[in-house]
């Protein structure tokens, strides 16, 4: 079959007919290809086909591209899962949030809240790695944790006290000097904590040591994070549910939490002795036996949803939020590189997409990375319009290529476009820098940006803030 005859029979299919996308690529693409095939130069006619079935694969897939809610794990993830007994896990997590008011009696959102995460949502912000670093824990355990105010959940545990006895927390100002939030919840971080009842001494931990050095000494493995307040009032809340306190005979320091400074380390236990949650600090330099570390995986991933006033079809905009350190000045070869990908347009190139220029004393930095849904077809200037109604501004090709970088599966689940950047071809048609894929493979491609075309209900627009 020659080119012609390929041309041909795309236009007699249903996916021509009924996809204004593949109709204007075939319209753009004809004469090029027809041209080059009868020129002689097979390399030439090559490079430009398989430009031409890249850009044809995009304007199919959306209709089938798969959701984050459907996409089923890797084998090796299930097997984890099921390892850790995370489902089971989750359903004791609604039990907790229902008990101390996060979730109505049924387990769903309370009227202004963010509706929690379903399992197969939550379960699939931990990689692989993740899980089983998790499994290594002493005791593994899964919390859902709303996005509040470490006040909203104090409150909570003083509301709802599930301890015969049982008397309000106890914090020092320095938690409320340095909290944030309301008592709304405005989205959820999923975690696995290590729960253990009395923290173990860690192997590389040395209680002869001030809690400075302990801290700065500890060896963390990749994805592994020490624990900070949000996590640990939710491990507290479901053990005293349980009717057994974490920490009665040790203490954790909080040594992933914002308090964390110079002059004070925060820590936190149950007091037997006055039956009461106490949130307090020590200074840098104390030695003292009882203090232990505890790990936690998982949590970069905040699950938030937003109304939005501009769209009629579906009220409802979500999004999520992914921490990632972006180097804005890495070169275009390494940059791509990092991301792995099966596949790569070989129009992403640095005159395509010109660097920026490097300023003196540049570090990398971590952004925050949200992956903006709106679950209907969207036009790109309607895009536009409502990230920036949210603060938001569309994200760049350096920024979505340190995602692809450091969450490689996200594309396998939906595609992401990246709107802050764009190329325009010699035809002048505008392109825009995409990562895709599926059980088969990831892709880092360029979508033809048609300004009458939309783009597909399934696909997430990356954004920072302002």
């Amino acid at each position: 079959m020659n080119i012609e005859q390929f041309i041909s029979k795309l236009e007699s299919s249903d996916a021509y007919q009924n996809n204004k996308a593949v109709r204007r690529l075939v319209s753009e693409s004809r004469q090029v290809l027809i041209d080059l095939a009868g020129g002689g130069d097979r390399d030439a006619f090559m490079a430009e086909f398989v430009k031409f079935k890249d850009q044809l694969d995009i304007a199919l897939k959306p209709l089938a591209a798969p959701s984050a809610e459907t996409v089923p794990a890797s084998p090796e993830a299930n097997e984890l899962i099921e390892k850790l007994s995370l489902r089971e896990q989750y359903a004791t997590c609604l039990k907790t949030l229902s008990f101390y008011g996060f979730l109505g009696e049924n387990g769903e959102a309370k009227k202004g809240d963010v509706p929690r995460p379903s399992f197969e949502k939550a379960i699939a912000v931990f990689t692989p790695e993740m899980l089983a670093l998790a499994a290594t824990f002493q005791e593994p355990t899964l919390l859902l944790v709303p996005e509040t105010s470490f006040v909203a959940k104090v409150k909570a545990i003083d509301a709802h006290k599930a301890m015969k006895g049982q008397v309000d927390t106890y914090q020092t100002d320095l938690y409320k000097k340095s909290d944030s939030g309301s008592e709304t919840i405005t989205g959820w971080k999923a975690v696995i904590v290590d729960g253990a009842k009395e923290m173990p001494l860690k192997e590389d931990d040395d209680t002869e040591l001030t809690f400075a050095e302990r801290i700065k000494n500890r060896k963390t493995k990749p994805g592994e994070k020490g624990m900070e307040r949000h996590a640990y009032a939710l491990l507290m809340m479901e053990s005293l549910r349980k009717g057994e306190p974490i920490d009665k005979d040790t203490y954790t320091l909080l040594d992933d939490d914002p308090a964390l400074s110079a002059s004070g380390v925060p820590r936190a236990y149950w007091y037997d002795d006055l039956r009461r949650v106490r949130f307090d600090a020590y200074g840098p330099g104390v030695v003292l036996g009882a203090a232990r570390l505890r790990s936690v995986v998982g949590g970069d991933v905040v699950l938030s949803a937003t109304k939005s006033s501009e769209s009629t079809e579906n009220p409802e905009v979500t999004s999520e939020t992914y921490k990632v350190v972006v180097d804005y000045f890495l070169d275009m070869p390494e940059a791509i590189a990092a991301g792995e990908y099966d596949n790569t347009n070989p129009d992403i190139t640095d005159e395509h997409f010109p660097p920026y220029s490097i300023p003196q004393d540049y570090e990398p930095f971590e952004v925050e990375i949200h992956l903006v849904h709106f679950g209907r077809e969207v036009t790109t200037a309607e895009v536009m319009a409502e990230l920036d109604r949210l603060g938001l501004a569309p994200a760049t090709l350096p920024e979505l290529l340190a995602l692809g970088a450091a969450f490689p599966d996200l594309q396998r689940k939906s595609w992401i476009a990246a709107l802050g950047s764009r190329w325009s071809s010699p035809g002048g048609s505008v392109h825009r820098p995409l990562l895709s894929g599926d059980d088969g493979g990831r892709e880092l491609s360029l979508y033809w940006d048609d300004p009458d075309d939309g783009w597909g209900a399934d696909y997430r627009f990356a954004a920072v803030r302002k």
